[in-house]
């Protein structure tokens, strides 16, 4: 023979048995990593796996074990990638739906989870864990009442199933605050196998949840009383007028406050909160500006998966001197939406109305009027809702019925709780209002612009459960071109508040 056909052949025979080589090595990494994975060797499985998916990246049967692997420790998004493989590859597995499904719910990509659940349905892949995994789904989005028909369906489908189900659908109707019904289901799931696991997990919820109710009080009182020092009662101009003398503008006072708040339990997404608030100061000497400032507030609320849509109503009925001043009522529509977790953005739009209950000096003076508010808002609560941080921005238009008062303002506020100990807390806070005045001033001809910037700070001590000292300080300073609204103040105050 040829010795160029000998080479030949012999070259021929290498290459197959070299191919058929890495055939089998490549089934030996497949075969082992599915071994170690049902031995629940993972690190192991996951070495095998990995090796079988680069040498066979059309095995669909690869895609899908190396996916169950990635996903028992944890990776998910690992897992994510090869089950979607499972699916696409041919032949599909068509258990790796359920288990991309799984693993999009727990990574919290509940849209994509639900297109893959509408697809399974379609093509009736296990009904009823279907049924299950959708109910589950709906109710991490906050879709309590479809979540609980999943479960029922789920149910309905397989008796296997009802334990776990009744356990879900006890969860749903908690999240619905239908206590009763989550006690009902509870107890079911404890009647089916009271040995079980579950069963323990149910009981414990159950008294949780009793306890949770007993404490729960949809009434809460809290009144106050304080000492407060005042450097200028009056608004004394920080620069001398003319032929104008102005005494008495330090005064002491008491304060006293009262607060009833009503939050009843209402089925998800609805929530309410109505609230009653009194407060009254009473100075010493000068009396002509003792207040007394009823005002009732109340604010419905819808409640979806990353925020909450309110609308804060209130009214306010002032009093000075014993006669009645000013009536304000405001309605501010407020949304607020969860940018990160403990991160919340707020935006609203309001509206006021103003009455003056005095005449005025004159036309001009009357303050009679209409006010828009726009404003956008950031808050950041902490050591777990102990502890919060917020700043807000306000645009304001004024409509007064006198020209000497409509005006547009701009306000920056900002505001820090802070924990410092397991019962003291500190506060700061602080305003810039910047005003414009829409018309020239009928008496100074000129057109008033006003800055007013404020600063207060203090401690909070929770002296007992339920009672609080409090400790506060605020400066006061308004800059005007026009002298007579130029001032400067500060505020002491120290007192007590006991909620119940």
């Amino acid at each position: 023979m040829d010795k160029g056909k000998v080479m030949f052949y012999l070259l021929l025979i290498f290459i197959f048995w070299g191919l058929a080589g890495n055939l089998h090595a490549s089934e030996n990494f497949l075969e082992k990593g599915i071994v170690e994975f049902k031995a629940e060797s993972y690190e192991e499985a996951l070495e095998f796996l990995v090796k079988a998916r680069e040498q066979q990246p059309g095995s669909s049967e690869a895609a899908y074990y190396l996916g169950l692997t990635y996903k028992q420790m944890g990776n998910y998004r690992g897992a994510a990638k090869h089950l979607r493989d499972a699916i696409r590859l041919t032949p599909s597995i068509k258990d790796a739906y359920l288990e991309l499904i799984e693993v999009l719910y727990n990574m919290d990509e509940l849209k994509e989870a639900m297109d893959w659940v509408a697809k399974v349905e379609k093509e009736g892949i296990k009904p009823a864990y279907i049924s299950f995994l959708k109910g589950l789904i709906l109710s991490k989005r906050g879709k309590n009442r479809d979540a609980i028909n999943a479960f029922k369906r789920a149910k309905e489908l397989d008796r296997s199933l009802t334990q776990a189900v009744d356990y879900q659908i006890a969860l749903a109707y908690a999240k619905e605050k239908k206590f009763d019904k989550a006690k009902e289901s509870l107890k079911a799931v404890v009647s089916i196998d009271p040995t079980s696991e579950l069963a323990s997990f149910a009981q414990e919820y159950e008294r949780s949840f009793a306890k949770a109710l007993e404490m729960y009080k949809a009434w809460q009182f809290t009144g106050g009383v304080a000492y407060l020092y005042d450097d200028n009662v009056v608004l004394k101009p920080s620069a001398a007028i003319p032929g104008v003398v102005i005494t008495g503008e330090k005064d002491s006072s008491v304060t006293t406050t009262l607060r009833i708040n009503y939050t009843p339990l209402l089925s998800d997404p609805w929530f309410f909160n109505g609230q009653f608030n009194f407060y009254a100061n009473t100075y010493f000497q000068t009396k002509t500006h003792s207040l007394i400032v009823p005002t009732i507030s109340l604010m419905p609320g819808y409640s979806f998966q990353k925020g909450a849509l309110t609308l804060p109503l209130s009214y306010s009925h002032i009093w000075l001197h014993e006669r009645e001043y000013m009536s304000v009522a405001t309605a501010k529509p407020t949304l607020n939406v969860a940018i990160f977790p403990n991160h919340i953005g707020q935006f609203s739009m309001g509206y006021a109305r103003r009455e003056m209950l005095q005449s005025p000096l004159s036309k001009d003076e009357n303050r009679d009027g209409n006010i828009y508010l726009l404003s956008a808002g950031y808050i950041h609560p902490f050591s777990g809702g102990r502890g919060v941080f917020d700043i807000k921005y306000e645009f304001s238009e004024d409509m007064t019925e006198g020209k000497n008062w409509g005006n547009r303002g701009n306000r920056i506020n900002l505001g820090l709780l802070l924990p410092l100990l397991k019962t003291v807390s500190l506060t700061v806070s602080g305003d810039i209002f910047l005003q414009d005045y829409t018309h020239t001033h009928t008496a100074f001809h000129l057109k008033r612009r006003d800055r007013s910037y404020s600063g207060s700070g203090g401690f909070i001590w929770e002296i007992l459960k339920g009672l609080n000292l409090n400790l506060l300080y605020s400066h006061t300073k308004a800059d005007s071109n026009i002298t007579i609204y130029d001032y400067k103040r500060n505020v002491y105050t120290v007192g007590v508040e006991y909620t119940f």
